[in-house]
This record gives C-alpha cells, structure tokens and sequence, in this order.
C-alpha cells in the first residue's frame, strides 16, 4: 500500500466502488449474536441538574425542559407555554414521572426510558416522552442522543448487508470529544463526528498506512468510504446501531460487551 492510504480520499471514486463491490460479493463469515444493550438513565443529563434534560414533539411542535428545580413547556409552535416548579419525581415501571399543576391545569410528564425515534427527523433519542396538559397528550423523544452512541465499543457486524470478512475485526468508539476512532480492518482510524437536529455527519476519516493482505484493505477501504457519508443513525429494539449514508450505503454494529476474568483463587495448602 503507498502513502496516499488516508482515509479514503486519495482512492478514485469509481475504482473504489467497482473493488468494493467485487469484495462484497465474496464475503462469508458467521456473525456472533451480541446481547441486546439496554439504555438507562444513566447517561442523560438529571433534571434538577445544571444541564436540562430536553425532550420535543411534533404536529403540534413543543418543547420541554425540565431542570433548574423548573418544568418549561412550549406548545403549539410557541402560542402556548406554561411553566411550574419541579416536583419530586415518581418513579414507575420502566421510567418516572412528575406530576404538577398551574393555576388552571394538571401538568404530568412521563419519562420512559425506552429508545425513541423523532417522528418528524427519525433521530433516535433515549427516551420517550408523554406530557398531559390541558386535557391534551401531547408524545415525542427526550434526552441527548450523543448518549446512544457514546459509552463502550461498537463492532461492526455487516457493511451495505454484507458480513465481515472471517477473523476480521472493526470498530468504532464515539469519545465526548467528536472525535470516533477504532480499527478500519487493518489499520486505526479516526474522524470527527457532529449531532444535529437533522442528522449525524461525519469528517473525513484518517486511517494508518499499515499494509495487510488484499482483502482486509478492500474491506477497510469499504468502511472508510461508507463512513465519511453517513448522514443518519438508528437505534434497533434490539440494541443494534445502524450508521445510513444518502445514497443507501450501511454499518451495522453492536455494543462490544466486555469479557470478565475471574480471579483463580490461590490453592489452598495441605
């Protein structure tokens, strides 16, 4: 491999669509199975804390925001808010819920700690979010959705529906900082990554000028190119991260899960 091996800008477009291609199809390689990932509350921001925790809804549009021992709402596109102190939190199978009154209104917010995907973007957030005011439900998504992603190593199942290579081995990890690093197959990896409320979009990705056998920089290179056009992100029931680029382009990964080594107990003497 020569020095031009980063990221995947130096490849021609169309050459590197072509040997992709050709690559994919002769991929075959068993997939383990990894647990589901269950998503608490842990990694959102506490209401009552310095940072609120934020939930939105549409058809009407409305916000909410609870932190700063204060709930805020603002319905119907801004014609309608309200706003009360923060009651102690109930809690309930599955999530909690505060439960509140203005002079005129019940004001009742259910947090379920249940992925959710935004009706109107399908950006997925950790929570979903019911508040009854005015004798109106009112349903959308709380919470950040940096947190879905942040938080342990994503392995990489499959790229455009095809399995990894057998032995092969990459992953992802998104860091605090923007940055989501790991290995690309052969080589690390890095590249800047940004949540908006339209979409996840990444920089290009920089990757180590390591040569490895034929197929492991094919795959690599596949990943590279995928990755640097991801615009969107799901989050299955099942735990498993779908990264999407605009012109159908997928990685699908899963929460690594860690390997627990017992300590042997010393042997006993006779």
């Amino acid at each position: 491999m020569n020095s031009t091996h980063v990221g995947s800008a130096a490849r021609a477009p169309g050459a590197v669509v072509l040997a992709v291609s050709v690559a994919l199809v002769g991929w075959s390689a068993a997939v383990s199975a990894q647990p589901a990932f269950a998503f608490g509350f842990g990694g959102q921001a506490t209401p009552g804390s310095t940072t609120p925790f934020k939930a939105v809804g549409n058809e009407p549009g409305w916000t909410l925001e609870i932190g700063a021992n204060r709930m805020w709402l603002v319905a119907d596109y801004g014609a309608t808010k309200a706003e009360v102190p923060l009651p102690a939190a109930v809690r309930i199978e599955g999530g909690r819920r505060y439960e509140a009154r203005t002079e005129a209104h019940p004001f009742v917010v259910t947090i379920l700690d249940r992925v959710c995907a935004d009706s109107m973007t399908g950006m997925p957030r950790p929570a979903t979010v019911e508040v009854s005011f005015d004798g109106r439900l009112l349903k959308g998504c709380g919470g950040d959705p940096t947190a879905l992603l942040r938080g342990g190593t994503w392995r990489v199942e499959s790229l455009g529906g095809q399995p990894l290579i057998a032995l092969s081995k990459i992953t992802m990890v998104f860091a605090a900082s923007g940055r989501v690093t790991g290995n690309a197959s052969c080589n690390v990896f890095s590249a800047g990554y940004l949540l908006t409320g339209e979409g996840l979009t990444m920089t290009m990705p920089i990757a180590a000028m390591r040569t490895c056998e034929a197929p492991f920089m094919m795959q690599e290179a596949a990943f590279l190119e995928i990755l640097r056009g991801v615009n969107r992100f799901e989050l299955g029931e099942d735990g498993a991260l779908t990264l999407h680029t605009v012109d159908g382009g997928t990685i699908v990964a899963r929460r690594e899960v860690p390997v627990v080594v017992q300590p042997t107990k010393p042997a006993k003497p006779r």
